[in-house]
């Protein structure tokens, strides 16, 4: 039978079994784990678990009888099917990892401004710290973030709000060749090119700058560069925190921005003159 129009609730019936034996044991998830870097001889994985090859040996034929793992000439390695498991296994162990490092982060602001899609693959933060400001410097996250924003060459940038020193800051590796997108929601780019103007007309000169309006309220501003993701999110008294920002690098972090990017810039208008 189909699972198509069944509830979440019948739709976990039909799956608990799998679910019970994907993480019922620790070494066979630590062997998926580890094979996801490709086929290993059960000396590596020894090696790697740190328990006896007997004990992982054991464990490898019951996940060669549910087709998870096959034998090689040297070694195992992942089926299709195990693949596929490993890798929603290693993002869940991600996830878990970075919602309870910065568990006061997720719980006391608004996500509402991330797809749920993205929700779900906050463990692609995994290099990742929360930069907070104190009563002596409010705005240590923000002057954190520009330190690191001038030496980018790649930036996309997403805000529903104001930050002193921002255009000026974008200005430097824009000339410097860097390739700058930048989408403003529709009351601060009315504010930025009434204060900003001259700077503005300055950026959209160059080719390698575009702007971008955004017709609707977002709770999220942040920047992604070829190399790091800066997230700034609301608090639940629908105020913007502007004492802490999330401060992440790596490559999984940089595409998990990219494609919040891409996500705002699709609902975004191109600004050609002001």
């Amino acid at each position: 039978m189909s699972s198509y129009g069944r509830s979440r609730c019948e739709r976990y019936d039909q799956a608990e079994g799998k679910l019970k034996s994907f993480t019922r044991s620790a070494v066979r998830t630590k062997i998926m784990l580890c094979l996801m870097d490709g086929t290993k001889e059960a000396g590596e994985l020894e090696r790697d678990i740190g328990l006896r090859a007997s004990t992982i040996l054991h464990s490898i034929k019951e996940m060669i009888e549910a087709d998870l793992v096959q034998k090689a000439d040297r070694g195992y390695f992942l089926t299709n099917i195990g693949r596929i498991q490993a890798a929603l296994l290693n993002g869940l162990v991600d996830t878990i990892i970075v919602l309870d490092q910065h568990h006061d982060f997720w719980m006391n602001h608004d996500m509402s401004g991330v797809p749920l899609d993205l929700q779900t693959k906050v463990g692609m933060l995994i290099d990742s710290e929360v930069v907070a400001g104190d009563p002596r410097e409010l705005l240590k996250a923000q002057e954190y973030f520009m330190e690191k924003v001038v030496e980018s060459k790649v930036i996309g940038g997403v805000s529903p709000i104001i930050i002193p020193g921002y255009a000026e800051a974008i200005a430097i590796p824009v000339e410097k060749g860097a390739e700058v997108d930048l989408v403003l929601t529709s009351p601060i780019l009315d504010i930025v090119i009434q204060e900003y103007g001259d700077v503005m007309r300055g950026l959209l000169s160059h080719l390698n700058f575009r702007l971008y309006r955004l017709d609707e309220s977002i709770k999220v501003a942040f920047t992604v560069t070829d190399e790091h993701l800066y997230l700034g999110l609301y608090r639940l008294d629908n105020t913007y925190d502007l004492g802490n920002d999330l401060f992440c690098s790596g490559e999984g972090a940089t595409k998990w921005g990219r494609a919040l990017f891409e996500y705002y810039k699709s609902k975004s208008h191109l600004v050609k003159k002001i």
